[in-house]
């Protein structure tokens, strides 16, 4: 690991190159690969870790023992630090989502640094600070849902109560960091948004509490087209939005056709008097970067590709063409 490399990481910014060869010596390279528990909630804590390459999935246990996923962290973020701080057990666990790089500083080797470097201790302290503020900021609903409901809400801060996916809150949140990481590693990175067709009418035909069923049914047919690192929520009512990271176009139209698909030979509807013969769902797909590098820009493009499904007849998939006036 090259000084170059401390200091391109935020937590080591503020370093001089004197002081970033004395924390060099004291970090550890850890080659990790995907899937991987680094530790878990309850342990008893010693080291602290900053990622180089790839993804870390943080989740907590709900009142019933139950892991959720709250969180993802990719390139130049660390976790763990309070287990050098203040000795504390992990209030998480952290599992690698693909195979990681990354540095790890126990606890001997950082009051060692407060000993002999404690100025350059100080300010790794500040940037801690400083990202902390930061997290807060930007999770601070969440934070109070958590103090609001209690164990509780770990679960229904993240996740959908009706259809046990991801929520808006926990999507939004997600795609920017996804967004990031894709760029910072050239990979790509899809977003779709799917939505049930004529589902108003649906309703109104069949009641809302069949409304109801169909999109509980829906859940597993889509689960069904796509992989662990797909991040599938519920975007509001009949629509859903997913994060796909290092998927191409081609690789979301795949698993979108497989997800319409499993939707169109659902029979919840079967022996039901109605106008409906099957369910059917119409999907936008846009990709980053080619479409956008912002939340914002590839929402509007993916909404752009759903409506020109929903204009050629409904019942298909469309992915985002750049230069597309529709």
């Amino acid at each position: 690991m090259t000084h170059d490399t401390l200091k391109n990481l935020e937590i080591f910014s503020s370093l001089s190159q004197l002081e970033l060869s004395r924390v060099r010596l004291l970090m550890k390279r850890n080659e990790v690969p995907g899937n991987w528990i680094l530790f878990r909630e309850g342990d008893v804590g010693r080291l602290m870790y900053i990622v180089l390459s790839g993804t870390v999935a943080i989740s907590i246990l709900s009142s019933d023992g139950e892991e959720v996923e709250v969180s993802r962290v990719g390139e130049g973020s660390f976790f763990g630090e309070m287990s050098i701080l203040e000795k504390d057990v992990r209030s998480a666990t952290c599992k690698t989502v693909d195979d990681c790089l990354l540095l790890s500083l126990d606890a001997e080797g950082f009051s060692r640094l407060m000993l002999k470097e404690p100025a350059a201790a100080i300010k790794i302290m500040q940037q801690m600070l400083n990202t902390s503020t930061s997290r807060l900021q930007k999770t601070g609903a969440f934070l109070s849902d958590m103090v609001k409901w209690g164990e509780n809400a770990r679960i229904r801060a993240v996740t959908d109560d009706f259809t046990g996916l991801y929520n808006r809150r926990f999507f939004d949140e997600t795609l920017e960091s996804s967004i990031g990481d894709a760029l910072r590693k050239g990979n790509p990175m899809s977003l779709v948004i799917l939505d049930l067709d004529r589902f108003g009418t649906l309703n109104a035909e069949y009641g809302e509490a069949a409304g109801d069923e169909v999109i509980l049914a829906v859940v597993p047919a889509i689960e069904s087209a796509f992989g662990k690192k797909d991040i599938l929520s519920r975007y509001g009512g009949d629509e859903f939005a997913f994060i796909l990271p290092g998927r191409s176009g081609k690789e979301a139209l795949e698993c979108c056709r497989k997800a319409g698909e499993a939707i169109r030979t659902l029979d919840i509807l079967k022996g039901r008097k109605g106008s409906f013969k099957n369910i059917t769902a119409s999907i936008g797909i846009s990709v980053c970067p080619e479409n956008g590098s912002t939340s914002e820009a590839l929402l509007d493009k993916a909404d752009k590709a759903l409506y020109a499904a929903k204009e050629a007849g409904r019942n298909r998939v469309e992915l985002y063409v750049a230069g597309d006036k529709k």
